[in-house]
């Protein structure tokens, strides 16, 4: 195997790492994002429209879910395309 080879192969496992480290943190964001218009929603709309804290949590992941799987569509249809 060649230096050439070696500093390849490396290359890609520090681009699937840094890929993987990224999407965890896009989840984490995505996650607190959710979760935070739907309190605000929660908030403007109390005097008509009550969500309990378990709905919230669920309709954040539901979205943080959703957004995910948008995500990864579209990384795996980019690396498609190289």
């Amino acid at each position: 195997m060649t230096e050439r080879q070696k500093n390849g192969k490396i290359e890609a496992a520090l681009d699937l790492a840094k890929e993987i480290i990224f999407f965890l943190l896009f989840t984490v964001a995505m996650l607190a994002y959710c979760m935070l218009v739907l309190l605000i929603i929660s908030f403007v709309t109390s005097s008509f429209l009550h969500f309990s804290i378990e709905g919230i949590i669920i309709g954040a992941i539901a979205g943080t879910v959703a957004l995910d799987v948008y995500y990864v569509a579209r990384r795996v249809k980019k690396r498609r395309g190289n």
